[in-house]
């Protein structure tokens, strides 16, 4: 759709050529699609399984293995794009789910928000901030005090990021699948409640 208007501004001159295709020379999204690329080489040689597998260790707990995940992750993420981070360890995290025995609908969404939350502790952790600080350069040349700074959006960054990281581990309990809580007397997973569960297959 975004490249059906972006096309149709152009084709009617809403827009010129070098203004639709300037947004495709942002260094923040070619450093995103570069990521991919590195991304999808570990996942596909498995280069950070056993790394991983030593940090993350053998979690007994849905709760201790949400802690073990989502620091390092929220760390890492500080410093390295988030959008990669989460391409990279979702293999990893379904494999050690399943060597563990903790419910992988427990760890999915903690990977993914630890990412967003570490991400905001930095300027280069995620791509939103590296385009905003972009376009304050352009609109602003020369004026230092428009600059973002590495380390400039910590201030806000961090509390946010442990805040969010202390109700993950409070609220996911309740609110996630897999949960060991239970609400009104019943268990919160459908297998507990002897559901049927509709599989389908393809066969080509």
């Amino acid at each position: 759709i975004m490249l059906t208007a972006l096309t149709a501004f152009m084709g009617a001159r809403i827009i010129s050529v070098g203004e639709g295709l300037d947004g495709f020379a942002n260094e923040g999204l070619m450093t995103v699609l570069t990521l991919f690329v590195v991304a999808e080489g570990i996942s596909k040689t498995g280069a950070l399984d056993w790394y991983m597998g030593k940090l993350l260790g053998r979690p007994s707990t849905a709760t201790s293995a949400q802690i073990r995940l989502m620091i390092p992750i929220a760390v890492v993420s500080a410093f390295l794009n988030n959008t990669p981070i989460v391409v990279v360890m979702i293999p990893i995290v379904q494999r050690w789910a399943k060597d563990s025995r903790i419910p992988i609908q427990q760890l999915l969404i903690p990977l993914s928000f630890a990412t967003i939350l570490g991400g905001t502790c930095t300027l280069i952790g995620t791509s939103t901030n590296l385009v905003v600080a972009e376009l304050l350069v352009n609109r602003y040349p020369g004026d230092p005090s428009k600059k973002i700074g590495l380390f400039d959006l910590g201030l806000y960054g961090v509390p946010v990021a442990l805040g969010g990281l202390c109700y993950i581990l409070v609220a996911s309990p309740y609110l996630l699948p897999g949960g060991t809580r239970k609400k009104n007397g019943e268990s919160t997973s459908p297998l507990d409640n002897h559901e049927d569960i509709l599989l389908g297959a393809r066969l080509t």
